[in-house]
């Protein structure tokens, strides 16, 4: 019984449900109870019957909106340990280009570090998806900055924060994470994870949703709108990517301590390029290729 697919915004009762598929009330309300423990945002209302959370991205709803090639291949999950890790099982079978892994909770989800990313269930849209650019091994550190770029014109509010993160005064918003498979000096595929926080309410401390600025976000709607905008990104060159990335920083100009590998880099960010960020100070100016950074003066 694929109850999933046939559950929408609007209420559906049990019966009219159990007699679609041919089967006992009791049967729907077993499957319900079923999808809601894996994950699924299906909402109960006695004794009208089930609906979907507005706007939760299934199959029927993402496909119905998109504008491009990217997520065209489409793996929408309750829960998971992660989305990279089913992505890379995905990418190592040979999943195509474009494929993205959806879920709407994560027990070990994770970003940059390692550090532990908890989604609860319908509060964003928290994906990885598979990309197979055609390029060498030294433009990707751009990429990056090209998703970076495509996350603010999809949200439409926000500031960057290098390398991979958008933020408001109000918190952090989204965030990004990359993992290369490089074989004998080429890209093989890349692995692209997203998490964008919507909702207002019941986040960790420290991050905000889109909704705190834009009311009533879709987040099918939403979806869809990253992948254009990525697929869009994707197709600029360096400078586009460079100049719209610099439009909306949050970093650049901002006294700023990053972690390195090598120790802490503390200064003014005062450029960027695609081998990273340019940071002043007080022994000259460095190129720092990668870190955490922390704008100081902000929580």
């Amino acid at each position: 019984m694929d109850l999933l697919s046939h559950l929408t915004d609007e209420v559906q009762s049990g019966e009219a449900l159990a007699e679609q598929f041919g089967v006992s009330r009791v049967a729907i309300w077993k499957q319900v109870q079923k999808l809601q423990q894996e994950g699924y945002p299906v909402l109960s209302e006695k004794p009208r019957g089930y609906r979907l959370l507005p706007g939760t991205p299934t199959p029927q709803q993402v496909s119905a909106r998109l504008k491009g090639q990217l997520g065209r291949n489409y793996h929408y999950h309750g829960t998971v340990s992660s989305t990279q890790d089913v992505a890379r099982q995905l990418a190592t079978e040979g999943a195509p280009h474009g494929t993205v892994v959806l879920a709407e909770k994560q027990t070990r989800g994770r970003g940059r570090r390692g550090k532990v990313w908890n989604t609860p269930v319908g509060a964003g849209l928290y994906f990885t998806i598979i990309l197979k650019p055609q390029f060498a091994v030294s433009e990707l550190s751009l990429l990056p900055l090209m998703a970076g770029v495509a996350v603010r014109e999809a949200c439409g509010v926000g500031l960057l924060k290098w390398p991979n993160d958008l933020i408001t005064e109000k918190g952090k918003m989204s965030g990004m994470l990359l993992e290369a498979d490089v074989r004998a000096e080429e890209v093989h595929h890349v692995l692209l994870g997203i998490g964008i926080n919507v909702v207002p309410e019941g986040l960790p401390e420290g991050a905000v949703g889109l909704g705190s600025f834009v009311p009533e976000v879709n987040r099918a709607v939403l979806f869809a709108e990253v992948m254009h905008q990525l697929e869009l990104w994707m197709g600029m060159t360096e400078m586009a990517v460079l100049q719209a990335w610099r439009k909306h920083s949050g970093t650049l100009g901002r006294e700023v301590q990053v972690q390195t590998p090598r120790g802490m880099v503390q200064g003014r960010a005062v450029d960027l390029d695609a081998r990273g960020l340019w940071v002043e100070t007080p022994e000259g100016r460095t190129c720092v290729t990668a870190g955490d950074v922390s704008l100081v003066g902000t929580v």
